[in-house]
């Protein structure tokens, strides 16, 4: 029996992988129009119609025979597969099955579509051949779905040794650990006590699972606190460490600790990446959505539509807030970055996603401290985001995109210097990590509302030798730039930014459609409204 995979590259294959697909595009079109066909059969007349629509019946028909006997040379020894009589061709059920298996490079690229290689040039083919991928990935949706779940198990010890100060210090960064973990819903987290590693644990028999076990060790030194986290799945993954202050209120404010935290369930997530995929019983959300984030930052467009389709994913196997919300944020980083969201699916509207995402999960941190930017950006509302990026940094002190987005909520509120210190905050946790750029375009931000400029522009140069490309910034830095009125500098940014947008010109940060929301909103922009409108372009043009 043959398998015919309808995902990717058309192939049927035999058990020992040899693959008798034929070559010719309108051979392996009409066995792709017949195997989703009901009964896997079609009239002659039908095919025709689909695959030659331009010609007349009687050259039609003889096109056809061509590529049936095409099919059957093909498939040499299996030519029982292809049945045709007068009227009707079929592919006999009993010599072959259709199966739906996404291979490894789709996994990587986190793209996925049905008879990729299959290409006829013919209105009539083109037509049909959508609805006829759309039933086949429907299939594989239906068939992921029935698929038995993995169980991804995380167990979590502790240990604490000396002073007092030392138990707190445990608990603090397991706490830390515990509350990021559990806004995964995908993940089941125990506690294990005793001596043992994860291997010494036995999960329920007959179900797939994956397990790690992350070991939390805390020694009081002298007035410090000596953390260590190690992540185990029967030896050593991942190991990290961070000293912080043996006072309780200091070690609550640590960055350090929180660090650690964020390490932890970086690398789990991880772990648990590299022996996921995106169907079957390997699917796995949070890490599915971890790929997506990872792909996020790289901000450019094929990424942002990779990662827009592994949230989709994400969603559709568990079906979370979370992974609505980021779909929205990804849309909003689009507009910003490309100036246009049009490359990626047309969903519902960006405040809509929003929306959708608080009626599902109304306590996850992501989904409050994302919403909180939407809002802002969208509706114009500055109180309301300041509550919401509130309640999500308390629900996870671990995120730096939650510290972030409440920077940007507290300086547009006026509270600059707590803005500031929060960006700083955001900043210090992701320090020598790929996602620094990111981060140090806040605290431009931060600084910005603050009016300590050299500051900003600080933070703007740090983050655009890591991204040269990142727009954001590149705005931020010419208005800086304006405002000093040192003219080669000048120059020489928005000939950077030029490089992203050929016709920018410094009046664009006028422009209330220019996506430059929170630096309208600053008192920079008094200066920026004296030089941007005209003087600046002849300072350019000298």
């Amino acid at each position: 029996m043959l398998k015919l995979n309808a995902l990717g590259r058309l192939t049927l294959t035999d058990e020992g992988g040899r693959d008798f697909a034929p070559q010719g595009g309108k051979a392996r079109g009409a066995i792709a129009l017949l195997a989703v066909a009901p009964g896997h059969t079609r009239t002659r007349a039908w095919l025709q119609q689909r695959l030659w629509s331009d010609r007349a019946a009687e050259q039609a028909a003889g096109s056809l025979r061509a590529a049936l006997s095409e099919i059957r040379r093909a498939l040499g020894p299996h030519g029982q597969l292809l049945v045709a009589s007068r009227h009707a061709v079929t592919l006999d059920p009993a010599s072959f099955k259709v199966v739906y298996e996404a291979s490894a490079d789709m996994r990587r690229a986190g793209t996925v579509e049905a008879f990729e290689d299959v290409d006829v040039h013919d209105h009539e083919f083109e037509h049909v051949i959508r609805d006829v991928r759309s039933h086949v990935l429907e299939r594989w949706m239906q068939q992921r779905r029935a698929a038995p779940r993995r169980r991804r198990i995380v167990l979590v010890r502790s240990d604490a040794r000396g002073a007092p100060a030392a138990d707190v210090g445990a608990r603090l960064l397991q706490n830390r650990i515990l509350s990021a973990l559990r806004q995964m819903d995908d993940l089941e987290i125990m506690s294990a006590d005793g001596d043992g590693g994860a291997d010494d644990l036995d999960a329920p028999a007959g179900q797939p699972q994956a397990m790690l076990l992350i070991r939390v060790l805390s020694v009081a030194v002298g007035g410090d606190v000596f953390l260590s986290c190690e992540i185990q799945n029967g030896r050593r993954l991942w190991s990290d460490n961070a000293g912080v202050p043996g006072a309780i209120g200091a070690m609550h404010e640590s960055v350090d600790l929180d660090r650690l935290a964020l390490n932890t369930v970086e690398r789990v997530c991880e772990a648990f990446a590299e022996s996921a995929s995106i169907d079957g019983a390997d699917a796995c959300a949070s890490v599915l959505a971890h790929q997506a984030r990872n792909l996020f930052f790289r901000l450019d467009k094929k990424s942002l539509v990779a990662a827009d389709s592994l949230f989709k994913r994400a969603f559709e196997i568990e079906p979370r807030g979370r992974y609505l919300v980021w779909r929205g944020f990804l849309r909003n980083a689009a507009f910003f970055q490309h100036r246009t969201m049009s490359f990626l699916d047309n969903v519902a509207p960006v405040t809509e996603l929003a929306a959708e995402a608080l009626r599902h999960s109304p306590d996850d941190a992501v989904v409050q401290t994302i919403s909180s930017q939407i809002e802002y950006i969208h509706q114009g509302n500055l109180r309301t985001p300041l509550v919401m990026a509130q309640r999500g940094v308390e629900r996870d002190p671990t995120d730096p995109l939650g510290w972030a987005l409440l920077s940007n909520a507290l300086s547009t509120n006026g509270k600059l210097e707590e803005g500031y210190q929060t960006a700083r905050r955001a900043l210090e946790l992701t320090k020598h990590s790929p996602y620094q750029f990111y981060f140090e375009h806040f605290a431009c931000m931060a600084a910005t509302a603050l009016a300590d400029y050299d500051q900003a522009l600080l933070h703007a140069r740090t983050a655009l030798r890591f991204r040269p490309d990142f727009v954001s910034t590149r705005r931020y830095e010419v208005a800086l730039q304006l405002r000093r009125v040192e003219v080669p500098q000048l120059r020489q940014a928005v000939k950077a930014l030029r490089e992203q947008e050929p016709d920018f010109a410094p009046a664009a940060l006028l422009d209330p459609a220019y996506p430059v929301n929170t630096l309208r909103r600053l008192p920079i922009m008094a200066a920026i409204e004296k030089k941007a409108a005209g003087r600046a372009d002849d300072w350019l043009e000298a």
